[in-house]
Parts: structure tokens; sequence; C-alpha cells
């Protein structure tokens, strides 16, 4: 018997067959070997028709798994498990939720293409040093969903893992700090490079355990050559990256900022992409702040100038920092 296997450490199963699987495994176990044969059982819930129902080809309510693979892959399909339903609860199969995976993996493949065009040819450094203030805030939120990941896969909490990487992933990675870094990456700047390039490969050796596929291929495509690693299925699990939490914060109030700024952009009618003459932003108490960050917002929202002013009020409130308002100039 290799110790490594016997016992083993996990023994998952549904509830529908603890006495005649869990309770025959430990008993013959005992008998044969004088322990059991798991050292964990975890009980997950069924899957049940989207009429709440047990699935059964007599109710009508049956969906061939052959069919959700073909239609959206594993993937997709593996994700909407974790993020469906807790640990021991059943859940009900849901279309939407599956595809709701599969968008969310197709916005990770399109933010890896576009990476990719910036890191095909960078080799990284490992040095943060000349990183701005929004790179320690993406860096912070990144080391929080690291550890709370870890947290939750060692209590077998799949599905607060699971919607905490999504949480990070898709809206603070995608949708904050890749926008807040295209300019940068587009003028050669090697420090965010390194930051995405950091970010993108701790991201993925998550997902990984919920996604394989996609994050085996990305893995590939950018980093194989430069970690060494055959696979990202035998990369570690990633450490906490360090930052500086005083700068991370001013970062935070970057990524607010923007974001209400896009919003003003928006609501104008303005595209996301069209140029702004300027964009003033008032505040008194957290003036050195936004002049640290008038570049990023500058660069971010394409505008030709950014003004701080310590006096007066904006015709939007930040919501985040309800001391900071902005106007937009076309």
């Amino acid at each position: 018997l290799d110790e490594r296997l016997f016992p083993a450490d996990l023994q998952p199963n549904g509830y529908d067959i603890i006495r005649t699987w869990d309770y025959y495994l430990i008993l013959r176990g005992v008998a044969l070997f004088g322990r059991s044969q798991f050292k964990e059982a975890l009980i997950n819930g069924m899957v049940r028709g989207t009429d709440g129902r047990m699935m059964h080809k007599s109710y009508g309510n049956y969906v061939s798994t052959r069919e959700v693979l073909e239609k959206y892959g594993a993937d997709s399909f593996r994700l909407w498990v974790a993020l469906a339903a807790a640990t021991g609860q059943d859940v009900r199969f849901s279309w939407e939720g599956v595809d709701y995976a599969h968008r969310f993996l197709v916005k990770v493949w399109n933010a890896a293409r576009l990476a990719e065009a910036y890191l095909r040819d960078y080799t990284p450094t490992r040095s943060l040093e000349g990183a701005r203030p929004i790179d320690h805030w993406i860096l912070r939120e990144l080391a929080a969903v690291i550890r709370g990941a870890s947290e939750r896969l060692e209590s077998y909490d799949f599905q607060g893992a699971a919607h905490a990487l999504v949480e990070f992933t898709w809206h603070k990675l995608c949708d904050h700090y890749l926008e807040a870094i295209k300019h940068r990456l587009s003028a050669g700047d090697p420090v965010a490079k390194e930051v995405l390039y950091t970010v993108l490969l701790k991201t993925l050796q998550m997902l990984s355990v919920f996604a394989p596929h996609i994050s085996e291929e990305i893995y590939h495509i950018i980093f194989r050559e430069k970690e060494g690693l055959e696979s990202i299925t035998v990369a570690p699990w990633p450490e906490l990256p360090r930052f500086d939490e005083q700068l991370a914060r001013v970062g935070e109030l970057a990524v607010a900022v923007i974001a209400e700024a896009r919003r003003a952009k928006h609501d104008a009618r303005i595209p996301l992409s069209a140029p702004l003459r300027a964009i003033h932003v008032y505040s008194s108490e957290l003036s050195a702040w936004l002049k640290a960050v008038a570049e990023d917002v500058k660069g971010t929202l394409r505008a030709e100038e950014v003004f701080v002013h310590e006096e007066g009020r904006g015709e939007r409130v930040v919501p985040e920092f309800p001391s900071v308002s902005l106007t937009i100039e076309k």
C-alpha cells in the first residue's frame, strides 16, 4: 500500500450513497487494514432539474451532460457547478448559470489576448520598483483573493472561492486595472507589464482549479517558456504578492475617479474611447492623492488635461470617496 494514496485524504460523493459507499469503505478498511480507507468525507448535493425535482427522463426535466459539454465546454460547466451551490446543498440546473460562467471565461480569454500582445517578448524582472499606486491597488486586491480563496478551499467552500475569484478577475482585473494601464502598455511601460504578468499568472493558477483547460491554454501561450513548468497544473499555489498599503489606498482612489468619469462620459453619450478636453477633480483633503494619480486618470480617459482643485465642487460625486467630485469637459 502506497502511503501517499492510502488512506485517501478525501472521499467525495452524494448523500444518496452514504450508507452504501462511505459506511462500507470504512467497515472494510477497518476489517482488512485496521484503519479507514479515507480521512474525510465530502458530501455533495444533487443536481436537480430546472423544475426543482430530481432529474429523471420520465419527468421530462433531464439534461444530458454531453449536451452541456457540446454547447459550452467542460470549463464552463465545471465553473458553474462551483458557483451554483454551497457544498452539500442541492442545486437546480440552469442554462443561464452555465452561460454566465461561459461569458466570464470569454472575458478571461479576451483579457489574455490583450495581455499576450504586450507580454509576448517580455522577460519578467520580479521587481516592483517604480510601481504606481494603481499597481499597488491591484496587487493588494490579488493578495486578498489569494488569501480568501485559500481559506475557502481548505474548508471545501468551493462556491465562496469561485465567487471571490470571478469577482476579482472580471470586475477588478479586467474592468478596472486593464482599462487603466492600456495607455501605459502602449507606451511600453515595463512596470505595467511586470504587474500584469504577475497578476495574470497568479490568477490563472487559481482559476485552473475550476477551469483547467482554458487556464492551460493561456499558460502555454504566454507563460510556458518563461516559467519553465510543463503545465499550470503542476505550478505551485500562488504566494501573496508584495504591495504598499498606503499606495494601494491611493490607487483605490484612482480607480474610483476613473470609474465615475467613465460613467459621466456614458451619461453624456460620449464614446468611452473618445478624447476629452479636460477633467476637473475637486477635493481639499485628498488633493495630494489626486495629483499623484492624475496621469493615470488622464491616460485612461484620454483627457488632454486633468485639473485638481482644492476648492469648489464638481457636477458628480465619487461614491467611494464622497469628499471627491468631478466634472468632465468635452
